[in-house]
């Protein structure tokens, strides 16, 4: 079909009903129902077979294991992993010991900060272990856990994509270089554009540095006021009336009196060096000619590293259970726990995937970026794209989908109109796709992210879109400023400069009871 306004439908839809009625699943189906009618054009056989290649190509992708099935296996396995290390006594022993050395809820806080800039390499990977390695300490300073999920997913992509040394890099490197080549552009390879562009991604930029100022003057905004102060006052990290929490251990397994903090540490130093490990290699074997960083990026598959990873952190954990006489239908419960509370979570992934491939196969991206008009005043294209990557992303749920549609189109305005705004337009496209993705509940980021900090999607979602707006209004303002003069600098310093106002104005009014004391329990 050609795509249309109402290719717009299923994804309004599918985020209204989620947000309003906080049943992701019930609304991610609405949304692939919706959108497989509109596609087959009421045709119910047509909509069924259409779904069905949608979901299949999800399993099988040009005859392999598509990359999302190592997804929903790590996230399985992590189920897994928390609820053996439940078992081990390492939760326990490591809160002892993090509440001895991370004393306030500001250094709280901090951690997933920390942890997110730390891992820099793989958004899914720092998703998933950001927040999995800090919700013990911030459980034990009382911090919500949409505090936690906000600052896990706010230095997962924002970081990745300000960082020169990352797969990310590596995609957005060369797909600008094709873009370059194909408008003549010489002086300045894919890379060299990609460096320069880091300056003009307002929204990483800014988000970012609210994140960082979010836990270090514990703001509060929104939605995210009652859930912080639920936690500080009454001790609910989360609303238990929203339904099962994923990865969240069964309490119910008995846990061994000797844990030590080895017994969490081990688990997640062996997950990380194994997914590095397997990274590196997947990425030399696959390097024709001289190697260098860039190629190994950008030829390895960090996904299937992660799946490795996180299968042999499974194992050594639990030989180590067996080697220290832990009983094994002990194990075997805790294991079947472990599944069974990623299951819901699995499954919100992958129908969100669903969902994503449904729309996406509308047009959506492609009517969107035909609503670009050349004629538009040109001090005005980088906020416009800003806004329209923005959208793009948030409806499609993928930051590369819209990398990929977007970046070729602000190659071909800039060339024509101002080429001096080929860099900025970059950048703008590249902060919009960020922005997006950070707000859609179609995004694997943003699951991951509740997953990894156990809070339900749709409760992730909108905690979070308070603090993203703040950063995308300060963004935005930058962007006009940068059109209007031409000076990135500007551009620069006045996103900084609104978010600073917006980061004082939140200081005056968030609550900071205990932010700066011990817990008390």
């Amino acid at each position: 079909m050609e795509p249309s306004l109402l290719s717009l439908l299923p994804p309004v839809v599918t985020i209204f009903c989620a947000i309003v009625t906080r049943r992701i699943l019930i609304s991610l189906a609405l949304g692939i129902v919706l959108g497989a009618l509109i596609h087959a054009q009421g045709n119910l056989m047509a909509a069924g077979v259409f779904v069905f290649d949608v979901a299949s190509g999800l399993v099988i992708d040009d005859g392999a294991v598509a990359e999302e099935v190592y997804i929903l296996g790590v996230v399985l396995l992590l189920g897994v992993l928390t609820s053996l290390i439940h078992v081990s006594g390492g939760l326990v022993a490591f809160a002892s010991w993090a509440i001895t050395k991370v004393r306030t809820r500001v250094q709280a806080q901090l951690v997933p900060v920390v942890v997110g800039i730390v891992i820099f390499f793989d958004d899914a990977f720092s998703s998933l272990v950001g927040g999995n390695v800090s919700r013990p300490i911030t459980d034990q300073h009382r911090i919500s856990r949409a505090k936690l999920s906000y600052l896990v997913d706010s230095t997962a992509a924002p970081v990745i994509v300000l960082v020169p040394i990352s797969g990310w890099a590596a995609f957005i490197a060369a797909t600008m270089t094709g873009i370059l080549d194909a408008n003549g552009v010489s002086g300045i390879t894919g890379y060299e554009a990609f460096l320069q562009a880091i300056p003009t991604n307002l929204y990483a930029i800014t988000a970012l540095l609210l994140a960082i100022a979010a836990a270090a003057l514990s703001l509060s905004l929104g939605p995210m006021n009652e859930h912080e102060r639920a936690a500080m006052e009454d001790g609910l990290l989360v609303d238990p009336s929203r339904g099962p929490v994923p990865g969240e251990t069964d309490r119910t397994l008995e846990a061994r009196a000797d844990g030590r903090v080895g017994d969490l540490v081990g688990p997640v130093l062996v997950l990380t060096g194994v997914t590095v490990v397997c990274a590196l290699w997947i990425g030399i074997a696959g390097t024709e000619g001289p190697l260098s960083v860039m190629e190994v990026l950008a030829n390895t598959d960090v996904i299937v590293s992660l799946f490795i990873g996180t299968v042999v952190a499974c194992l050594v954990t639990a030989g180590t259970l067996l080697v220290r006489g832990t009983p094994v239908d002990l194990m075997g419960r805790a294991t079947v726990a472990g599944l069974k509370s990623m299951l819901v979570a699995a499954a919100v992934l992958f129908l969100a995937w669903v969902t994503a491939g449904v729309i996406s196969e509308l047009g959506i991206g492609e009517y969107l970026a035909g609503i670009v008009d050349a004629a538009l005043p040109t001090a005005l294209l980088p906020a416009l794209l800003f806004v329209l990557a923005s959208f793009i992303s948030f409806s499609i749920g993928s930051t590369f989908g819209t990398f990929g549609l977007l970046l070729p189109i602000a190659g071909e305005i800039a060339v024509a109109l101002d080429p001096s705004l080929l860099v900025p337009m970059f950048g703008a496209v590249l902060a919009g796709a960020i922005f997006g993705d950070h707000t859609s509940p179609l995004s694997d980021t943003t699951i991951l992210s509740s997953i990894g900090s156990g809070i339900q999607l749709v409760e992730h979602v909108t905690t979070q879109l308070p603090f993203a707006l703040v950063a995308a209004g300060a963004s935005a303002l930058g962007y006009l400023v940068l059109g209007a003069t031409g000076s990135g600098v500007a551009g620069l310093v006045t996103a900084l400069v609104a978010l600073a106002l917006a980061v004082g104005v939140l200081w005056m009014r968030s609550p900071r009871v205990g932010a700066f004391s011990e817990p008390t329990s």
